[in-house]
């Protein structure tokens, strides 16, 4: 599966860099969070492991590694791939879970607080398009039914 999705030449090279370590704000203060084990486990076929760690969803994609990296590939692109592998396992912490029905329900990742926005002297913000995404979203899934029974 990461297969499809990485580009495996390009993580080989960044397995013998190893300099977004040094620049990694998750990496310099997180015990055990390493990059560079984390990409020779995908290149040795042995990533299953780091699907239910808590380290893959501590990125904080700063995109500091691709900044660093002379490939512009950068180790995000391998967290993001696993993220995307654990989510479609179930395998995710339970506040993805409600982001992603907090998105479903009103197609937006959080609900603005209106006094803090009226206190700042915003206006209320515009409609949420929730009911648009909701249709998108079953046309989506209706597709891919049909295409399932084909």
């Amino acid at each position: 599966m990461l297969e499809a999705t990485l580009n495996f030449k390009l993580l080989e090279m960044c397995s013998k860099c190893g300099a977004c370590f040094s620049i990694c704000p998750s990496a310099t203060h997180i015990p055990g969070y390493d990059p560079r084990a984390v990409i020779k486990d995908i290149l040795a076929g042995t990533y299953e492991k780091w699907l239910s760690s808590a380290h893959i969803w501590q990125c904080l994609e700063c995109h500091f590694c691709l900044e660093i990296c002379y490939q512009h590939y950068g180790f995000e692109n391998a967290m993001t791939a696993l993220r995307t592998v654990a989510a479609k396992k179930g395998m995710h912490p339970p506040q993805v879970k409600r982001g992603w029905d907090m998105f479903i329900k009103t197609s937006r990742l959080g609900e603005p607080t209106l006094p803090a926005r009226k206190k700042l002297g915003l206006p209320e913000p515009t409609a949420s398009g929730a009911d648009e995404f909701k249709k998108l979203h079953a046309l989506l899934k209706d597709a891919r039914e049909g295409h399932k029974t084909e």
